[in-house]
């Protein structure tokens, strides 16, 4: 892939394609949406927002390693996609079998922020996004010029936290409609769309 004819070889285009990438990650389905969706129903939209904001603890030093080698991380992949498949698996569990909270019950703290280290500690797709798309980004940006590296990761991850706290949001505002039933229908469908990633991470070291 030649990033530089992908993003017209300018550093307007490096941050072009941060933007746009970062919209196109953002939506997409996967396991991190899901834990947003997940601890935005038993707490609020915070909550989602905190599992989001786990990108920027998570995403430096896998952004840097890929950059530097990927090719040292392949060995891994197998360890990490199983590791991941055990996480989701118990992410699922509690999704499950969590009942509707009374707003009395919800505690000050919660675990959202941890949870969505874990989730992005284990998950291969930042390593294969940062690998395969988003290192050469920065490297053909380093070829143009010190800060279009820079420019593409604030872009990417300005777009990505976004659309994701915007999900949070729209999840939180239909709390009063999915309370009860309709709580636990969200809250089973998010356990089945979990245990649907933990099968296909197994599927891939089977």
């Amino acid at each position: 892939m030649d990033p530089l004819a992908l993003a017209d070889g300018t550093v307007l285009g490096i941050l072009a394609a941060g933007l746009l990438l970062g919209a196109i990650e953002g939506i997409l389905p996967g396991p991190l949406m899901m834990v947003v969706i997940s601890e935005t129903m038993k707490h609020d939209w915070k909550a989602g927002a905190k599992v989001t904001s786990s990108v920027l603890i998570t995403d430096g030093p896998i952004i840097v390693l890929c950059a530097l080698a990927w090719n040292a991380l392949s060995d891994l992949e197998n360890y990490l996609t199983a590791a991941a498949a055990v996480l989701l698996i118990w992410l699922a569990w509690k999704a499950w079998t969590s009942k509707p909270p009374e707003i009395s019950e919800i505690p000050d703290e919660d675990h959202s922020l941890r949870n969505g280290i874990l989730t992005n500690m284990v998950n291969p797709n930042p390593y294969r996004f940062w690998g395969l798309i988003g290192a050469p980004f920065l490297v053909a940006g380093w070829g143009l010029s010190p800060f279009a590296p820079i420019l593409f990761i604030i872009a990417f991850f300005g777009v990505f936290i976004t659309c994701k706290v915007s999900i949070a949001r729209i999840v939180d505002r239909s709390r009063d409609a999915l309370q009860s039933k309709g709580y636990v229908t969200v809250m089973r469908s998010c356990a089945v769309a979990l245990l649907i990633f933990s099968a296909g991470f197994i599927l891939r070291i089977i």
